[in-house]
């Protein structure tokens, strides 16, 4: 739904630096003007011209061609202000508010001592995930011993993109302050908790919303968890939450983690989701597509004002106030 409003100008302050510069410039030249007539004659005296000035058909000539004259300045500065009303950049404001799609996207991912040399390249495909997404509320929660929400649920895609870069390059730069408030659990990477804790991560539990986890761990546990792997998934499907699985540990040069990556399949298709491997190609498309396929009722997003340009009237000025000051020219020109 989009209001309109009255119109503005982008560039506002494009007549002052106008009038300005115009100023300047007629100082300058009345100066000059006033130099050369302290140094040189006016005017020369002609005999008789009055026997000229008074015949009828020299008024008649005087008369349009300073008619001629004063249309012809009129056009000019008809144009001159269309050129700076153009300058300007004339825009009509309007208030938008978009539909936003009923989806709420949480972003899960184990930070544990196994992950660490993965979870940069994890986060650069949720950035690319991000960027596939038009409307879906997305949050990011990170986990250890224990969950920490980095950014909450939100459809702002710039803070959002700011969020993802800050954390990649403190990953990056093995910045330790990211894993503040993960450690505290018994143990490391506690799969099961992790992705429990995700599955509480939503706002809004009791609204009509389309709700999905996308979950990166290599399902390595390190300690004693609260939630069992697939007492988590069973969690997350009692409350129709479907999870995606993200396995930077399904390769083959890991195939001794071959059970872990069983186990982690099973869990995630079991709440209707799917699971890939990290090097898997299909993995950002394929999960962007089975979540934009779930069914969801189009909500009012927050209202915004947006500047449309609206240039058709001074254009319309500056084209007829340019081709009739040609017309007037080249008949004061005869």
């Amino acid at each position: 739904m989009i209001t309109a409003a009255p119109m503005g100008f982008i560039l506002w302050w494009m007549p002052l630096a106008f009038v300005l510069v115009v100023a300047g410039v007629l100082l300058a030249l009345a100066r000059r003007r006033r130099k050369k007539k302290a140094a040189e004659p006016t005017s020369l005296p002609v005999a008789h011209s009055d026997r000229l000035t008074g015949l009828a058909s020299y008024r008649s000539a005087l008369r349009r061609y300073r008619g001629l004259l004063i249309a012809a300045v009129a056009l000019a500065l008809v144009g001159v202000v269309a050129s700076v009303t153009l300058a300007s950049r004339p825009a009509a404001p309007s208030l938008a508010q978009p539909d936003l799609a009923s989806r709420d996207i949480v972003l899960c991912l184990d930070v544990s001592g196994s992950m660490v040399d993965y979870d940069a390249e994890i986060v650069d495909v949720f950035s690319g995930l991000a960027q596939e997404f038009t409307g879906e509320r997305v949050a990011l929660v990170l986990f250890n011993a224990s969950a920490v929400t980095y950014f909450p649920l939100s459809s702002d895609y710039n803070y959002i993109s700011r969020q993802l870069d800050r954390l990649q390059e403190s990953l990056e730069n093995e910045d330790d302050s990211i894993y503040s408030g993960t450690l505290l659990g018994d143990g490391s990477s506690l799969i099961g908790d992790g992705l429990a804790s995700c599955s509480q991560r939503f706002d809004t539990p009791e609204a009509d919303r389309s709700r999905s986890i996308i979950f990166a761990t290599d399902n390595v546990l390190a300690g004693k968890a609260i939630y069992t792997l697939p007492q988590a998934g069973e969690l997350a499907a009692s409350e129709d939450i479907r999870v995606y699985g993200i396995n930077p540990g399904d390769t083959a040069a890991r195939d001794y983690l071959s059970d872990f990556a069983a186990e982690y399949q099973t869990v995630v298709e079991g709440t209707g989701g799917a699971y890939y491997a990290l090097d898997d190609p299909d993995a950002i498309p394929g999960i962007v597509d089975q979540i934009t396929s779930e069914q969801a009722q189009a909500l009012p997003g927050a209202p915004t004002v947006v500047l449309r340009d609206a240039p058709v009237w001074p254009i319309l000025a500056l084209l007829l106030g340019v081709a009739g000051y040609l017309v007037l020219a080249w008949r004061l020109r005869r």
